[in-house]
């Protein structure tokens, strides 16, 4: 009865943890296609040139959730009010601060990085080239962690599944 016990408890948690693993690939295909949606709104704002760019940040703050927002209004305020330091010292920063939240890549967060490298904080609006080319690059990010989410979740999964079964071979 104990071996049926523990085979049943080797096999779920295996199992939990492939599948823990698999929600892992998942999160951050998920995550890096949003900043991608957060980089398509940004030149959707450049281009319109509705005003400056601290007022573009601050139209997409409000669009945006939880670190992102933060980040962006905090672009704003320096822009529009601070100016204390270039914003693209501070986006820097900022992108070095969220990498450990988000699994990025170095080069995933010197791609994020160069987006706004243009920025002095007086013009109007930054390059349009500078954000599409970052763009560009990021879609080759997603398309690498995609096949990446695919190719490791099958595996993944197949390997927790097998480890549970030779446990509970081991057991009995």
């Amino acid at each position: 009865m104990l071996k049926l016990l523990a085979c049943a408890c080797f096999i779920s948690g295996s199992c939990g943890f492939g599948c823990l693993k698999v929600l892992e690939y998942k999160r951050r295909y998920e995550e890096l296609t949003y900043i991608r949606y957060i980089l398509n709104t940004l030149l959707l704002e450049t281009q319109n040139r509705r005003g400056t760019f601290g007022e573009s940040c601050f139209r997409l703050a409000s669009k945006l959730k939880a670190p992102y927002c933060d980040i962006f209004m905090g672009l704003y305020r320096m822009l529009e009010k601070e100016r204390k330091k270039p914003p693209h010292i501070y986006w820097e920063d900022k992108m070095k601060e969220l990498a450990p939240g988000i699994p990025l890549k170095q080069e995933e967060v010197k791609i994020l990085q160069g987006v706004i490298r243009c920025v002095d904080g007086t013009t109007p609006a930054m390059p349009i080239e500078v954000l599409r080319e970052s763009i560009i690059e990021w879609d080759k990010v997603i398309r690498t962690a995609e096949q990446v989410r695919k190719e490791r979740s099958k595996v993944t999964l197949c390997l927790s599944i097998t480890v549970g079964l030779l446990l509970c071979i081991t057991v009995i």
